[in-house]
């Protein structure tokens, strides 16, 4: 084992002759949260779907805990404990919150969808289902449908059903895009208290939560680390500043 919960090792991923991420080290610490920055086209995305495997990579290697998950498919690396959160369409619209974390409460226990069943059958997950919702804030909405929930409660439902799978790793997606600074803050909170214990990547463009969250940052330009490090660290890095701060003071 090599102390690290995901590790790239010389990633590479083309487009038809444009490189999107160039040969990139990647190591993730477990127990951290890490936040993965760059300017627009920085190639976080690509990097992200190609973790995630959502892509596959032109070349180099993708590790889980030590294991060489390069040709996994998604659901694969689900099952060994990282889980991708923030995805679109990853709640179900038209059932109640206290419904969708019952999902993905089955979706758990592997092979386990009773949807034959009486709802009464699936009512011993309703205690967890809650204990989940009040976690993320929602256990005054548990019989809402999701698609009534405003837009900061949505991604926070989404949060809840990723916390329903017990992930290891949490794989965040701009956690916080199109949310108001309430619904910032207060998501942001939630995701400091379900970090612990876990390990956390995430990419994301609000450099004030990125401060305030991460551990570790990795810093990219044009598919390639800039830099690495705390955000004092990199925050100070006269090549980030030219690259991102100055670019994100502009904008």
């Amino acid at each position: 084992m090599t102390g690290y919960v995901i590790e790239t090792r010389n990633l590479t991923k083309s487009f038809k002759g444009f490189t999107a991420v160039d040969d990139v080290s990647l190591q993730v610490a477990e127990g951290t949260i890490h936040a993965l920055i760059g300017p627009n086209g920085a190639g976080k995305s690509t990097m992200f779907n190609l973790i995630t495997k959502f892509l596959q990579p032109s070349s180099g290697t993708i590790l889980l805990n030590g294991e060489n998950i390069t040709k996994r498919k998604p659901a694969e690396i689900a099952r060994m404990g990282a889980v991708r959160s923030f995805q679109i369409s990853s709640v179900f619209p038209h059932l109640t919150l206290l419904e969708n974390i019952r999902v993905a409460l089955q979706r758990k226990m592997h092979n386990s969808y009773h949807f034959w069943k009486s709802e009464k059958g699936l009512d011993v997950l309703n205690d967890e289902a809650r204990s989940i919702l009040a976690t993320v804030g929602l256990d005054d909405a548990e019989r809402n449908l999701a698609t009534e929930l405003p837009y900061g409660r949505k991604r926070l439902l989404e949060l809840a059903t990723t916390l329903a799978l017990e992930p290891q790793v949490m794989l965040l997606d701009e956690p916080m895009a199109g949310m108001g600074t309430g619904d910032v803050q207060r998501v942001a909170d939630i995701i400091r208290r379900v970090a612990e214990g876990r390990t956390v990547l995430m990419v994301e463009h609000n450099l004030s939560v990125v401060a305030d969250l991460s551990d570790t940052i990795t810093v990219l330009q044009r598919g390639a680390v800039l830099a690495e490090g705390t955000y004092d660290e990199v925050s100070r890095n006269p090549e980030v500043i030219s690259a991102y701060m100055g670019a994100a003071h502009h904008d």
